[in-house]
C-alpha cells in the first residue's frame, strides 16, 4: 500500500505549548514529541520516506486522521462530503422558513442592506391562509422551523401571534422559532407572551456604549435607542422567559475600540443569565451608500477577532479550533428553505429581502416557485466543491465555501469586491496556535493549583482535537448564524 502527504496537512510549532500537526479534512490536531514532529518534516518534505514512521500505532494514527492518504483518496473523501452536502441540501424532512410580517423598520440604521424600510405593508390574513396551506403542501416534513425577521418583525406582532397559533394547531414537530429584532418594542406584554409563542431565542443589536449607539442605531423620525433597549433587555432577562438571547454587536472601523467595553459591561449587567454577547461583521455591497471605508476587510476582521483575546487575557479554548458550517448550509442553500416577505415573496436568501430580481415565487400562485433557476444557482451553483480553485484549497473542508450569497454575487453575478473565503485560508496557523496555546495556559494552572499533577510530563503524541462546544457556540441562536446587518 502506497501511502502518501495529504495537501490538507498543517505541522507548525508554538514557543509555549510545543509540536503539532492538524488535518483539515478531519479536522484533527495532534501534539507531537520533537522526534516524531522531525520525521514528519521529513516526509512532508521529501514527500515520501515512509521508512521513518516505524511505529504501528503511529502510522495508524496517521491514517485514521488522513495525515497520510492513498492515491485518490481524499478526492473520493471530498466527493463523499459533496454527496453529504447535497443530502443536507435536499432533505425533505425539514422545513425552514424566515417569515418577514412586514418590511416597515422604526430604525434607520446607515448600513441597512434593505431597501424597503419605509414600505408599511404588513402580511394580510389572505397571505396569512395562504402561508398555512403552503406549509401544509409539504406533507413528508418532521420538523418546522421558523424565524421571524424583517423590517421590524415586532411592527407586526398580531401577525405573528395568529401565524404561531395557526402554526401549533398543524401537526407538525416545531423544532424552533426565532426572532430578529432591534429590541425597540419588545415591551412588558411582548416578553409575557415569549413563551407561549415558542420563541427560543432573541437576537437584539447593540452598536457600541450609549453615545455611540445613539448616532449609529436612530429611529426613523430621529431620536435615540439605547436606554430604551436596554430596559427592554433588563425585563427581558429578569422574566420567566425560557428561551436565550443573544446581543450582536455590528463592528466597523468606527466602534471596533469600543466592543471590549461593552461585551464586559453587558455580561457582567446579565451575569448568571442565558445572554451572549457576539461581534457581527459590517459588510456592504459596493453599491451600499454606507462608506465603504468604514467596513473591516477580512483580514482586518480577524485580527480584531485576536485582538479580542489579547485585550482580555482570557483562554479561548474552543472559539480558536476551527469549526462552523463546514458545508456552507443554509436557509438559501436549502431546497426546503424559504424567505417570505410580507405579499407572500419568496427568497432564498435574507439578503435578498425587497429585491424585486431575487424573488423565486410566491405563495399566493398554484406552483409558488417561479424561478427554479435562482433557487438551483443557490444550493447547486454555489457548491464550492464544483469550484476547481476551492477544490485545491487546503480549508475547504473546514470552510465549504463560505457565504453562498456573496459566492453568488461574486461567481454568477459578477460583482467586484466581495470577500466570501474563510479566515482560515490565510490564518490557519494562527488560529490552531492560539488554541493549542490556551490548552496549555489551563493544563499549567490545572497542574499548579493540583499537587502531584506534573505538567510536563506528557505523552509522545496525544489527540486535542477540541470536541466541547463553547459557551458561545451553545447560546449563539440559529437565526444569527448568517451574520446579518440586522
Amino acid at each position: 500500500m502506497s501511502l502518501g502527504w495529504s495537501r490538507y496537512n498543517t505541522l507548525f510549532k508554538s514557543e509555549l505549548s510545543g509540536r503539532f500537526f492538524y488535518n483539515a479534512l478531519t479536522n484533527t490536531l495532534v501534539e507531537l514529541d520533537t522526534s516524531r514532529f522531525t520525521s514528519l518534516e521529513a516526509l512532508r518534505d521529501a514527500k515520501t520516506g515512509m521508512a521513518l514512521i516505524n511505529e504501528s500505532n503511529f502510522l495508524a494514527l496517521l491514517q485514521k486522521n488522513k495525515v497520510l492518504v492513498e492515491e485518490g483518496e481524499e478526492a473520493r473523501l471530498l466527493l463523499a462530503r459533496q454527496y453529504q452536502r447535497h443530502a443536507t441540501c435536499f432533505d425533505s424532512s425539514r422545513l425552514g422558513l424566515t417569515i418577514c410580517p412586514t418590511l416597515q423598520c422604526n430604525f434607520r440604521c446607515p448600513y441597512c442592506f434593505e431597501h424597503s424600510q419605509s414600505d408599511s405593508f404588513v402580511m394580510s390574513s389572505e397571505t396569512v391562509d395562504r402561508l398555512i396551506h403552503f406549509i401544509e403542501s409539504y406533507k413528508d416534513i418532521r420538523h418546522l422551523s421558523i424565524a421571524w425577521y424583517g423590517g421590524e418583525p415586532l411592527l407586526a406582532f398580531d401577525i405573528i401571534c395568529d401565524i404561531t397559533e395557526r402554526v401549533k394547531s398543524l401537526d407538525l414537530n416545531i423544532e424552533d422559532f426565532g426572532m430578529v429584532t432591534n429590541g425597540y418594542l419588545l415591551d412588558a406584554d411582548k416578553i409575557s407572551r415569549l413563551n407561549d409563542l415558542k420563541i427560543t431565542s432573541i437576537q437584539i443589536t447593540l452598536d457600541g456604549p450609549e453615545k455611540l449607539h445613539d448616532t449609529r442605531r436612530v429611529l426613523a423620525g430621529g431620536g435615540t435607542t439605547f436606554q430604551r433597549i436596554i430596559s427592554n433587555v433588563d425585563n427581558l432577562m429578569n422574566s420567566d422567559y425560557k428561551g436565550v438571547c443573544a446581543i450582536r454587536v455590528n463592528v466597523d472601523k468606527t466602534n471596533r475600540d469600543e466592543f471590549i467595553g461593552l461585551q464586559d459591561e453587558l455580561l457582567e449587567r446579565y451575569k448568571g443569565k442565558k445572554l451572549m454577547v457576539y461581534a457581527g461583521h459590517v459588510n456592504t455591497s459596493l453599491d451600499h451608500s454606507y462608506e465603504h471605508s468604514s467596513s473591516l476587510d477580512l483580514q482586518e476582521w480577524t485580527d480584531f477577532t485576536f485582538d479580542q483575546h489579547r485585550c482580555k487575557s482570557k483562554a479561548p479554548s474552543a472559539n480558536f479550533y476551527p469549526s462552523g458550517n463546514r458545508d456552507s448550509i443554509c436557509v438559501a442553500t436549502s431546497h426546503q428553505g424559504f424567505v417570505l416577505g410580507p405579499h407572500g415573496e419568496l427568497y432564498q436568501c435574507w439578503e435578498d429581502v425587497g429585491k424585486a430580481d431575487m424573488v423565486i415565487g410566491n405563495i399566493h400562485e398554484k406552483e409558488p416557485i417561479t424561478n427554479p433557476v435562482l433557487q438551483a444557482r443557490y444550493s447547486i451553483g454555489s457548491d464550492a466543491y464544483n469550484n476547481a480553485e476551492c477544490r485545491e484549497c487546503s480549508v475547504l473542508s473546514i470552510c465549504g465555501g463560505g457565504c453562498a450569497n456573496k459566492r453568488l454575487r461574486a461567481k454568477q453575478f459578477g460583482e467586484d469586491g466581495l470577500e466570501f473565503c474563510s479566515s482560515y485560508k490565510n490564518n490557519l496557523t494562527t488560529y490552531l496556535e492560539a488554541y493549542s496555546d490556551a490548552l496549555r495556559s489551563k493544563e499549567i494552572c490545572a497542574a499548579v493549583l493540583s499537587p502531584g499533577i506534573q505538567s510536563d510530563n506528557k505523552p509522545e503524541f496525544r489527540d486535542i482535537t477540541s470536541e466541547k462546544k463553547s459557551l458561545e457556540e451553545k447560546l449563539r441562536p440559529k437565526i444569527t448564524a448568517l451574520s446579518q446587518e440586522s
